[in-house]
């Protein structure tokens, strides 16, 4: 029998977490100093953004994950895709960003037909079901899983959210391509078989049958893609609207 609410010892994730929330610190103090501040709101943002990532890796999430339920782990997947992502790279001020892209390499992944190759690399290779239960036996694929889908979640949102980013017509086409480019992995999921054989022969937990599992899993993480993208595509088009307004400023006709 699965006891499903216990902690899954994972001391590579708790460690790297505390380095880089160590390393923001320093950080945003050496910026401090040089008379750049970090907005609070922008240091609670990253804080946030670190603590959804321990959520998803360091609390019982990991354990129902590793052990019986498809939608935990496809929940998992969502947090480190499409949550910690944006509130980290939110978390950044200008200033941080401005040194960030002073290098040849961030520039090149950031640069959004990259980012978003990734990112829909991502979403497409690590579903595919040899792939998902090979990570699911072998720990340090797994971790390689994480890492995946956390950095390509950090580029994908980098031009969109940074100061260097794009604009904000560029921004909306982005984003709706993201989604309408995304959208058949969770469909594939919702409208077949049960697809995982990991899942399929797991211990069950709360009555949910291994197809009740995935579809499950694949309707709450299309809601919940729809969701976040369509803020940002709003957000998107209300700065398209400010920008144009900006634009057509003391344009007219003389008398």
């Amino acid at each position: 029998m699965v006891h499903p609410w216990q902690f899954q010892a994972d001391p590579e994730w708790a460690a790297a977490l505390v380095i880089v929330a160590v390393d923001y610190g320093v950080v945003v103090r050496a910026f401090a100093r040089r008379g750049a501040p970090t907005s609070p709101w922008r240091i609670a943002s990253f804080m946030t953004g670190l603590g959804l990532i321990a959520v998803a890796l360091l609390s019982p999430l990991e354990h129902i994950a590793l052990t019986s339920l498809l939608s935990v782990h496809l929940l998992q997947n969502v947090i480190l895709a499409d949550w910690a992502p944006p509130l980290l790279v939110l978390g950044l001020s200008p200033a941080m960003v401005h040194a960030a892209m002073r290098h040849r390499f961030v520039r090149a992944v950031t640069a959004p037909p990259v980012a978003i190759s990734y990112w829909l690399a991502a979403w497409y290779v690590l579903h595919v079901p040899a792939v998902y239960g090979f990570a699911l036996t072998h720990g340090w694929a797994l971790g390689i899983e994480h890492v995946v889908f956390l950095t390509s979640g950090i580029v994908f949102w980098w031009p969109v959210l940074t100061p260097s980013g794009m604009r904000a017509h560029t921004s909306l086409i982005y984003l709706f391509g993201a989604f309408i480019a995304a959208s058949p992995v969770s469909l594939a999921l919702a409208f077949t078989a049960p697809q995982y054989a990991f899942y399929i022969h797991a211990p069950r937990l709360w009555g949910i049958s291994s197809l009740e599992d995935q579809q499950l899993g694949a309707i709450a993480m299309a809601l919940e893609q729809a969701a976040i993208l369509f803020a940002a595509a709003s957000v998107a088009f209300f700065r398209m609207l400010a920008e144009d307004a900006a634009a057509d400023t003391g344009v007219g006709f003389e008398a």
